[in-house]
């Protein structure tokens, strides 16, 4: 039957002309009857065509529409899921930048919120001539301490500077400039980025923890634009007032000064509060600039740089107009007065020092109808060395009338430090310290323009203008450093030598260094010979370790300071290195860490320089 069908299915096409075909007929195995023949009278049509291939089968004509539309209806959905796919891949982009954006502005807040703890740590700087310079201290849980010096340089440093709105680091120091603190010592190993805005940000052993002494208090000296000093008084707190501004010191004029004025400067420098604002350079003329003009203080403001002005160098004045001021002092009592003098000027009046009762007595043998009498006694007048790190050195003091008083620097020279050598029973002298060089004293000056030979046994058998008779300030007070007494007796027998022996060196060697333009062979700009020349350090990381390092190559006992900006004058020649970083126990520079030799990004304004302790 099967087979028959292709047969059979040809012959009812060929007998049914005209019959259209529009469903494919499964045969069950039964032929179904023919239809009944045309009407006779009608020709039959001639037969058609024959059907080939597929056109003879109808079920593979549809099946392949079927299938090319199943096909379109695919490519349709096809398209249709890759533009979900682009839609759910930008959706999916943009949530994932939301979240980003949603985790940096929580850390940006949680970083703000933090901040205020971090910061809540004080710094002072004390003993300096003004708040901007001094022995480090930091305030923690109400209690005041000292920084040790480990690890300590000029990135620490700046970090403080920045803390107290003090402009940048300039030095760094140690105890034996500002003086030992007492107490606590809060942080060592403290170790800044430089980018931190306070102290307490800084990577260090942990508050309290430490391994030092007080001789390693660590000090600062910044200067920053609007900084305040007092000059030509008879202490630190009164003065004519000299401002700093882009590297250089200047002066104020008087249009316009009053008490308000005043009070603002005495705040800033920590002088307490004002007792008179001085005009008509009432303590001497200035020199160089004259940066501020009618200043005009509210008196609340914390730098008198914010009071209202001219503007930084604006002025129509001369240095015969030259403002200053008079302050009460920290911790005084007794606050000194103005008078006028029959002439019409103004005229400050310090109270005397009482001086009935004494902390010392003196024994005597016999008893003399002189003991009501109110004079000194013509005893020796002692004498003493302050704020050094050892007894033979530091600013000289002397004692006259019960009352300790400092000596000016005019016309100090190295006989004048000799006989103050002698006189405290110390070696001979290394160098004469100006320009307060161990931080100001205080009370009065008592000698100036000494005028020694040498050979005196005593500082005040030498020449001077009186008891008393000076035109200083504070900021001129002496000083000396003396070797010690040992090695004196080694070196010379002869008190009245006032120069060092000569050292007796061959030609340099490679790595040698030496120190020059300082005020004795132990002190002065780094220079080190490399390559048949001699060559300057930059002051890049320069600090006391690398400075230690130095004097101990040099024979020159310990470093007190690690010098930069070229603080004893540019060099010239090779830089020859940069980055120093020296641990303090090297037997010499070359073996510190630095990047390589001649390789740097500085100029001789940065040139590095030491102060050592001894030769």
């Amino acid at each position: 039957m099967a087979q028959n069908l292709p047969q059979r299915l040809s012959d009812t096409v060929l007998n049914l002309p005209e019959l259209k075909i529009t469903t494919c007929t499964q045969y069950s195995g039964f032929e179904q009857p023919p239809p009944p023949p045309p009407p006779s009278p009608v020709p039959p049509p001639p037969p058609p065509p024959a059907l080939q291939g597929d056109e003879r089968r109808p079920c593979s004509v549809i099946r392949r529409m079927v299938s090319q539309a199943a096909m379109r209806g695919q490519r349709v959905v096809e398209s249709e899921y890759r533009c979900w796919n682009l839609a759910v891949w930008l959706l999916v982009s943009l949530l994932g930048s939301l979240v980003l954006v949603t985790l940096s502005v929580l850390v940006r807040l949680a970083n703000t919120v933090q901040s205020p703890v971090r910061t809540q740590y004080q710094v002072q700087l004390v003993n300096g001539r003004n708040r901007c310079e001094g022995r480090v201290e930091v305030r923690y849980n109400d209690t005041w301490g000292t920084v040790c010096d480990d690890d300590w340089d000029m990135v620490d440093a700046k970090v403080v500077c920045r803390q107290l709105g003090c402009g940048v680091a300039v030095a760094v120091g140690s105890s034996s400039q500002f003086g030992q603190g007492s107490g606590l010592i809060l942080l060592d190993n403290v170790d800044c980025k430089g980018s931190e805005t306070d102290l307490s940000q800084c990577n260090s052993l942990g508050w309290g923890i430490h391994n030092c002494y007080h001789y390693e208090d660590v000090a600062v000296t910044c200067t920053g634009d609007g900084t305040i000093r007092l000059v030509g008084g008879l202490n630190s707190c009164q003065g004519r007032v000299e401002v700093y501004y882009q590297g250089s010191w200047g002066t104020v004029c008087d249009d316009d000064w009053g008490n308000n004025d005043a009070e603002v400067v005495c705040q800033q420098i920590g002088c307490g509060h004002a007792v008179s604002a001085h005009t008509n350079s009432y303590f001497g003329y200035g020199t160089g600039l004259i940066l501020l003009d009618n200043v005009n203080c509210h008196g609340n403001e914390q730098q008198l740089s914010k009071c209202n002005s001219l503007g930084w160098g604006n002025h129509n004045c001369g240095h015969h107009e030259d403002a200053g001021v008079t302050c009460t002092g920290l911790g005084s009592t007794n606050a000194p007065h103005v008078v006028n003098t029959p002439t019409g000027a103004q005229r400050v009046i310090w109270p005397t020092q009482v001086t009935a009762e004494t902390t010392e007595k003196v024994e005597v043998t016999q008893s003399t109808t002189t003991v009501t009498t109110t004079s000194q006694t013509k005893g020796k007048p002692a004498i003493r060395v302050v704020n050094g790190n050892s007894s033979c050195q530091g600013r000289v003091e002397v004692l006259y009338r019960n009352v300790w008083g400092t000596v000016c620097d005019d016309d100090w020279d190295m006989p004048n430090a000799n006989v103050v050598c002698r006189q405290l029973g110390c070696g001979l002298a290394i160098a004469a310290k100006t320009q307060a060089y161990f931080g100001y004293g205080s009370g009065p000056i008592l000698l100036d323009n000494v005028e020694c030979n040498g050979n005196e046994p005593e500082l005040s058998q030498c020449f001077h203008l009186g008891w008393g008779q000076h035109n200083c300030g504070h900021h001129e007070d002496a000083g000396v450093i003396c070797a010690p007494f040992m090695l004196n007796i080694e070196i010379a027998r002869d008190l009245r030598v006032t120069e060092r022996m000569p050292h007796t060196t061959g030609p340099p060697t490679e790595g040698m260094v030496r120190l020059v333009d300082g005020q004795h062979n132990c002190e002065g700009r780094v220079e080190m010979y490399l390559n048949s020349g001699w060559g300057t350090v930059c002051d890049d990381a320069w600090d006391l370790p690398d400075a230690q390092v130095v004097c101990r190559q040099l024979g020159c006992g310990e470093a007190t300071a690690a010098r930069g900006e070229a603080y004893f004058g540019p060099g010239t020649g090779t830089i020859l290195l940069d980055n120093l970083k020296c641990s303090g126990m090297e037997a010499s520079l070359q073996q510190c860490s630095h990047i390589s030799w001649n390789v740097h990004n500085c100029d001789h304004s940065e040139d590095a320089g030491v102060t050592c302790s001894l030769s």
